[in-house]
């Protein structure tokens, strides 16, 4: 299947050629008028250290537990039944979720300890906070 990209365009005669030089003309009045901004090199990416990203990693972790212990407790709120393991089962889930939170916390004082947390904490107050 032939492209119409490729095929060779055909002469333009008559009123398409007359449109074709004013819209011309008009592009070179606007680049004369508007002359191109030149562009600015590219700033070098810094390089990312490993203790930023295993921070990073750590904290993300960490909070993902914590959301998951979190839903499980809240998970057992809905469920009334009775029996022996019931008030065992929610004592384990609040202590499963106090240990995340625990866990999360102490990530987070790495986190911010770390130079992505400094990096964070510098972007941050660029802009004031309402």
């Amino acid at each position: 299947m032939l492209s119409l990209v490729l095929a060779p365009a055909a002469p333009t005669t008559g009123a398409v050629a007359g449109k074709l030089a004013a819209l011309r003309a008009t592009l070179a009045r606007m680049e004369a008028k508007y002359p191109p901004k030149p562009q600015a090199a590219p700033q070098p990416i810094p390089p990312v250290s490993p203790a930023a990203s295993a921070a990073t990693v750590v904290l993300a972790r960490a909070q993902s537990a914590l959301f998951d212990a979190r839903a499980a407790k809240y998970a057992l709120r809905d469920e009334y039944r009775s029996g022996p393991g019931r008030f065992a089962q929610l004592r384990a889930a609040i202590l499963r979720c106090r240990e995340a939170q625990a866990t999360y916390k102490a990530a987070a004082a790495a986190f911010h300890a770390s130079p992505a947390g400094a990096a964070l904490q510098a972007a941050r107050a660029k802009y004031p906070r309402y």
